[in-house]
């Protein structure tokens, strides 16, 4: 047994030390540094947005011990991503696995580097679930949270199996308290999009709403218990150009019952922007049908 523990011992200890040389420190706040994951060998680092408050002269403290300066490429507070560009090349890239899906139980590796020197915390796969928003209306390929308890330098952070393949970047800037990982799959899909256009669009509309209860007879009518009323309408939005009012019950967009907020936010992905987007709604009672131009929300 205690053969058993030193061999597993050691393999993970490999695994540590084949996947520090890519992750680095990077000092975004003046009080805290955090940390970034090589994307590119010619200086392209994966950091966390919420942990980078400047645009230019970021400094980046590379694996040998050299401080490279970087600027911001493009942020995406939805998914907690942002692209840096560092005065550095010859960096060693991770080996990314998107495609087969960690297992609850799984154990990881949580790679971070707050200093100087490289840092490792040990843990398991506590959740995983499939394609998911987070509270600020990003699409990720999937939920993916693990035992690791959020630590200084753990935004920006690289999660491995325990084969080193490196299954996302960990941020704590998701989910308050815990552990969070952006999978490797909307990691790549966020990085190129910034690296191309310097920022991710969402969808937008301009409106509030909340769920609401249907009476009985429209209940029966419509085939749904709940529908989204909409309690604002900002002026000149997409939204007000469709003529939607204060009032109005929205029952569906497109082919996607509305029940709750959330439910709309797969018609406002970036795919979406700047097209029409059918919705059906009650008003006084009867139901119509109305369309709307997707907007695109300001970047922030």
């Amino acid at each position: 047994m205690g053969v058993r523990l030193l061999e597993l011992s050691d393999e993970l200890a490999g695994v540590v030390d084949e996947g520090a040389p890519g992750i680095v420190r990077v000092e975004g706040r003046r009080r805290s540094a955090s940390s970034g994951v090589v994307w590119s060998g010619d200086g392209v680092v994966v950091a966390s947005h919420h942990a980078v408050d400047s645009e230019e002269d970021v400094p980046v403290g590379l694996p040998d011990g050299r401080i490279a300066p970087a600027r911001v490429v493009g942020r995406d507070p939805g998914s907690d991503l942002a692209v840096l560009r560092a005065e550095a090349t010859g960096l060693a890239v991770p080996q990314w696995d998107e495609a087969r899906a960690p297992r609850v139980g799984q154990l990881v590796i949580g790679l971070s580097r707050p200093g100087r020197s490289a840092r490792a915390r040990l843990g398991v796969v506590s959740a995983v679930a499939g394609e998911w928003r987070t509270p600020a209306g990003a699409r990720l390929e999937r939920y993916l949270e693990t035992d690791i308890e959020p630590h200084p330098g753990f935004s920006g952070g690289l999660l491995l199996d325990a084969g080193g393949r490196a299954l996302g970047v960990t941020t704590a800037g998701l989910l308050r308290g815990s552990g969070m990982a952006v999978p490797a799959a909307a990691v790549r899909r966020v990085v190129e999009t910034l690296l191309a256009r310097g920022r991710m669009r969402r969808g937008w509309l301009g409106i509030g709403t909340q769920p609401v209860a249907l009476g009985e007879e429209l209940r029966a009518r419509v085939g749904q218990a709940t529908a989204l009323l909409v309690l604002s309408v900002q002026p000149g939005s997409p939204a007000a150009r469709a003529g939607l009012l204060l009032g109005d019950a929205l029952l569906r967009a497109g082919e996607e019952r509305l029940t709750e907020p959330a439910a709309l936010l797969s018609s406002l992905d970036e795919e979406h922007v700047g097209g029409t987007l059918a919705l059906r709604v009650v008003r006084a009672g009867e139901e119509r049908d109305l369309s709307v131009v997707v907007g695109e929300r300001d970047a922030g």
